[in-house]
């Protein structure tokens, strides 16, 4: 059974006394995004943009698309794919062994920097294209292509549309129930906006340590009516 509050709270006690290494990098990852933002000119061209780090498990940048190419945008969110997956490893780190996190597990989950990025341009791609059909269809593809990303970050070597495709199977049934899961956090989202979003760099941690916790239930309900087999993720 697909039960958030049980994930939520187990994420409180899987972070508690292990905060610091999440948040450190999540604050690392809004510090280089927002460079490099700056560094091609986004901020040139529009003052309003933005890094959010919802319970759908990734870093993504808002912006006014039709101030600035979408090209840019895919690619600014790919980096922050880079980022995303790097931080997923701690927390998935972090759901199967209770020793102590070192900075070091963030930093080895950048090694996997280029199929990261690949995943972030054809996760983008793909929703961009759905959503070209109508808005709808972009957010359901979203949450069926969510837990490409969890799969990357837990297996290295699998590659980016296998990764898609057993997201796809993983998400199958229970898109409503993250998309309900992501609803809960609204009301922690509006709290860490008030002080200069800095709130984020503290929840961002328990919403992916939260989504990781689910992320490993869908793994086992596919393992266990054999959609999926452990010979997929390799």
């Amino acid at each position: 059974m697909f039960e958030r509050k049980k994930f939520k709270a187990v994420a409180l006690e899987q972070l508690k006394g292990r905060w610091k290494i999440p948040v450190l990098a999540t604050l690392l990852t809004y510090a280089l995004i927002g460079i490099f933002a700056t560094a091609i000119g986004l901020n040139s061209w529009n003052n309003d943009y933005f890094v959010s780090a919802p319970g759908n498990g990734s870093f993504f940048v808002s912006y006014r698309p039709s101030q600035i190419l979408r090209i840019i945008n895919m690619i600014l969110g790919a980096v922050a794919v880079i980022f995303t997956v790097a931080i997923l490893s701690v927390h998935n780190t972090m759901f199967k062994e209770s020793r102590k996190i070192y900075f070091s597990d963030f930093t080895n989950g950048l090694n996997q920097w280029w199929q990261a990025f690949r995943g972030g341009l054809w996760f983008i791609l793909w929703v961009f294209l759905w959503s070209l059909l109508f808005f709808i269809p972009g957010i359901v593809k979203s949450y069926s292509y969510s837990m490409m990303f969890f799969i990357m970050a837990e297996n290295p070597k699998i590659g980016v549309c296998k990764a898609m495709q057993i997201s796809k199977e993983l998400t199958r049934g229970y898109k409503g129930e993250l998309f309900v899961l992501d609803l809960s956090f609204i009301g922690w989202a509006i709290l860490a906006s008030i002080p200069c979003g800095l709130g984020y760099i503290w929840l961002a941690p328990y919403g992916f340590m939260t989504k990781t916790n689910a992320y490993q239930y869908l793994k086992q309900a596919a393992l266990d009516t054999n959609r999926v087999s452990l010979a997929d993720f390799e």
